[in-house]
């Protein structure tokens, strides 16, 4: 409750009264940039990654989504390294098209930055809509994904036999085959 002064002359004014605790909300701009700089110059912790992206993937998950619908298309149709893993694929008796390669907006963080996608025998691909940084760097996904899926196909792959799991890692890198690892 506000107390009131007597001034010089006599007439009684109000002092200003608190009523919030909260700390003042701190500008979004600054914010932005003041993590981006954070994470850019490696000053950020591992948690303040975390939460920059997963407040940005929340803020910008439609269009985020959109934009990785539109590049997956078009490289399914354009891109020559995708058309010829959709090509290797399909031979091993797979298919990938719009159904199976999906952008969705994700949380996961591999190693000191943000996962981009994920091969999944079950559900096929999935983008991370949020992490992908431009066309060609969706194309790279892409196309690294689709290794796993070939090796999936190819070989008897097991999901629990780290020798497997690392051979279609280095496999999906580097281009060479495992089978002496299978």
């Amino acid at each position: 409750m506000a107390s009131e002064k007597a001034t010089e002359s006599g007439a009684a004014t109000r002092a200003p009264t608190i009523t919030s605790t909260s700390p003042p909300v701190p500008d979004e701009s600054w914010y932005t940039w003041s993590s981006f700089f954070s994470i850019l110059t490696g000053r950020a912790s591992q948690d303040e990654m975390r939460k920059y992206f997963h407040v940005r993937g929340l803020k910008h998950e439609a269009s985020d989504c959109a934009r990785c619908d539109e590049r997956r298309d078009w490289l399914l149709e354009y891109s020559p390294v995708v058309r010829f893993m959709r090509e290797q694929v399909e031979k091993m008796g797979g298919d990938f098209d719009k159904s199976n390669i999906s952008c969705k907006r994700c949380d996961t963080m591999a190693g000191k930055g943000p996962s981009a996608g994920m091969f999944s025998s079950d559900n096929g691909i999935t983008l991370c809509a949020n992490h992908l940084r431009n066309r060609g760097h969706q194309e790279d996904v892409m196309a690294h994904e689709m290794v796993h899926a070939y090796d999936f196909l190819r070989f008897k792959y097991d999901k629990n036999n780290l020798r497997h799991y690392a051979c279609t890692e280095v496999s999906s890198y580097t281009s060479p085959s495992c089978s002496d690892s299978f």
